[in-house]
């Protein structure tokens, strides 16, 4: 089974048992429900958790997990990572995964021209990067963004980007 991250529980929040946690980019993306099965990262295990409650509360989102409801039952899932089953995810707007798209070759949409291979994605918790290599082994970035994919094709492990003037930096 693969799974994916979607955020840091970075603290509890009140005495209830509720946890604070920051997204990243596919945790601001998914659809967060009650009765939904995330898994907490402990130790090499991954632990059950169902989401009994969910609110934004800043630039955070405040969870609470069936069973777990005091503070003293929460303090130790502090800096720990919540991933789901990727086979379990069905919605409309997490169309792919990153891990997808790792090595594809990428091309620019408007000229059909090889730009190099995709070989990396940078979460910065706001839209991410994809880091593309060139054939002469220089790398440079593209952000993450609906703008800039022009068009996936999973079959010939393609992606087309909408390049703008200043992506590539040929100094």
């Amino acid at each position: 089974m693969k799974y994916l991250e979607l955020g840091t529980i970075v603290n509890t929040h009140g005495l209830r048992g509720e946890v604070k946690v920051l997204c990243n980019y596919y945790g601001k993306k998914f659809l967060w429900a009650v009765k939904t099965t995330v898994y907490l990262e402990e130790n090499k295990q991954l632990i059950p958790l169902s989401i009994t409650r969910v609110r934004n509360h800043q630039q955070f989102l405040l969870l609470t997990f069936e069973n777990y409801d005091t503070i003293e039952l929460v303090q130790s899932m502090k800096n720990k990572h919540l991933v789901i089953n990727t086979e379990k995810i069905i919605n409309v707007n997490l169309p792919w995964f990153y891990q997808d798209i790792l090595h594809y070759q990428a091309f620019d949409a408007s000229n059909d021209i090889f730009l190099g291979e995709v070989i990396a994605f940078f979460d910065n918790n706001h839209q991410g990067l994809w880091e593309i290599k060139m054939v002469n082994n220089k790398t440079f970035f593209i952000p993450n963004n609906e703008v800039f994919i022009s068009k996936i094709n999973k079959e010939e492990k393609k992606v087309y980007f909408n390049m703008i003037e200043g992506l590539i930096n040929n100094g």
